[in-house]
């Protein structure tokens, strides 16, 4: 990974603990090659995050495709249960991010959300659904 590459995911990282802070007095950054991107609490409860950040969509498409898989240098691509709740998909342009409960998915490598959806999303809105939807499990 090129360190601009490296620079932009770490970019969503901090962008996304940034949100996260408007509405957790705990969030925390963990190392890089930790499972999970960033521990927060929401009501007594913590959450492991996963982000994942584009800079662009995808090209010749109207639509932003994420990729859920775990790096490309790790040998197992796919996370294991219990090691992230929540996935936090960030397109840079907009500063938006789509928040994804990991209970939702179920065996899909990549998650696409359309240009339209992503550029009117409300972050906050879209992260307090997916803690809800988490909460009634």
């Amino acid at each position: 990974m090129s360190r601009a590459t490296e620079r932009i995911g770490r970019h969503g990282e901090y962008y996304t603990a940034s949100i996260l802070s408007l509405v957790s007095d705990t969030v925390s950054i963990l190392p890089h090659g930790s499972h999970a991107d960033i521990v927060f609490e929401i009501n007594d409860t913590l959450y492991k995050c996963q982000v994942k950040t584009k800079s662009k969509k995808t090209k010749g498409h109207n639509y932003w495709k994420f990729d859920l898989r775990r790096g490309s240098h790790t040998k197992e691509r796919s996370y294991k249960d219990g090691q992230i709740d929540i996935y936090a998909l960030y397109a840079q342009p907009y500063n938006t991010i789509v928040f994804l409960p990991v209970k939702h998915i179920t065996q899909v490598a990549s998650y696409i959300i359309q240009d339209e959806d992503m550029k009117d999303n409300n972050s906050r809105d879209s992260l307090f659904n997916a803690i809800k939807s988490l909460s009634n499990e």
